[in-house]
């Protein structure tokens, strides 16, 4: 199947960073402070709900209470919101973002994807498939949704398979490695895309997001061992810090060694301090955490151009992402500060 057949085509008008900027910058201002995430901590699932329906998700909330309530109602207000949001941004950047709109759309494919074909591996009901689907991406979220009625996750890849864009994917391999191919698959187009743009902040980005993943798969394997061809499966070339003859020697060095070579990077400190505790919990939300406050720190640049929106972007999927956390906690019962440890602020 011919992959335009399925794949969405953004209508984009031409670019104009003055009018464009201007208005993220009052968008900006909207985007909820660490005094507010603290109050939502003290909150029930209703007065969040309440809170969320005076502010920048009142159009979702209105629509989705007729039919949700509490937790559902949270998450599902928040995924529609981010998706309005993308795609108005996107809209206003105009036709020289279409390269940041591919890399960005095709980042939430690959998200709602990968959480379709966890949920059927672990045969989670097609309801609690779609609670964690993001509507965002180049694929139609229909289309998305569509594959969540496939009783298998091998159905779903073969339906997926049928476009040109995943005709790499093979059915009878295991779980983790579709994860991988399609991970890998995402950042060497990324990678292509922004090759020539080197000094770009975006693309700097992308690169860290590599390496993140990288040292979570290396870490994963130095504790419960690999093969070459786990090796091959699970690493990624094109970071930031680590190209591929590092990542060889980080994942066969000693304990000191790794960590007298990984403290010459900004994930030295994250790493040294959780790298004797007994899970990688901890380490592995850290770096998550980590490369979420970079985007919201180093990704600014010139008023005329694309990076204050990618900014926004970024600033917008943070807020969400801590409103998700605080939801899903106290649906957990856990301990406050717990959830205040895991936001990012």
């Amino acid at each position: 199947m011919d992959s335009s057949a399925i794949f969405s085509k953004i209508d984009l008008g031409d670019t104009n960073y003055s009018y464009a900027n201007t208005r993220v910058r009052a968008m900006e201002s909207k985007i909820l402070t660490s005094d507010i995430y603290m109050k939502l901590l003290n909150m029930d699932f209703s007065q969040i709900s309440r809170f969320l329906g005076e502010v920048e998700y009142k159009e979702e909330i209105d629509s989705l209470s007729k039919h949700f309530r509490g937790v559902e109602l949270i998450e599902r207000s928040l995924n529609k919101n981010l998706a309005n949001t993308y795609n108005k941004l996107l809209k206003m950047a105009g036709k020289e973002a279409a390269n940041y709109a591919f890399a960005v759309f095709m980042r939430w494919d690959v998200h709602n994807i990968i959480s379709i074909l966890r949920g059927k591996f672990a045969k989670v009901s097609d309801k609690e498939i779609e609670k964690t689907l993001i509507p965002i991406g180049e694929i139609p979220f229909s289309f998305i949704q569509s594959l969540t009625k496939f009783l298998s996750y091998q159905d779903v890849i073969r339906r997926l398979k049928k476009l040109e864009q995943f005709s790499f994917l093979d059915e009878t391999k295991e779980m983790a490695d579709i994860e991988s191919e399609l991970y890998k698959n995402y950042f060497t187009k990324v990678l292509e895309k922004f090759r020539k743009d080197k000094k770009s902040l975006f693309l700097n980005f992308v690169k860290m997001e590599i390496d993140i993943i990288n040292l979570k798969n290396i870490m994963r394997m130095r504790r419960y061992g690999f093969t070459l061809d786990e090796e091959e499966k699970n690493v990624i070339d094109g970071g930031l810090y680590f190209k591929a003859n590092k990542l060889s020697f980080l994942l066969r060095s000693s304990n000191q060694d790794f960590l007298t070579s990984i403290k010459k990077t900004p994930y030295g400190h994250i790493i040294e301090k959780h790298f004797s505790e007994p899970t990688l919990f901890n380490v592995e939300e850290s770096l998550e955490i980590f490369l979420m406050q970079y985007a919201k720190k180093q990704l600014k640049g010139e008023h005329l151009s694309i990076i204050p929106i990618l900014h926004y972007i970024y600033l917008k999927k943070i807020e969400v992402d801590n409103i998700r956390k605080i939801a899903r906690g106290i649906a957990s019962n856990l301990e406050k500060e717990v959830i205040q440890d895991s936001l990012v602020i």
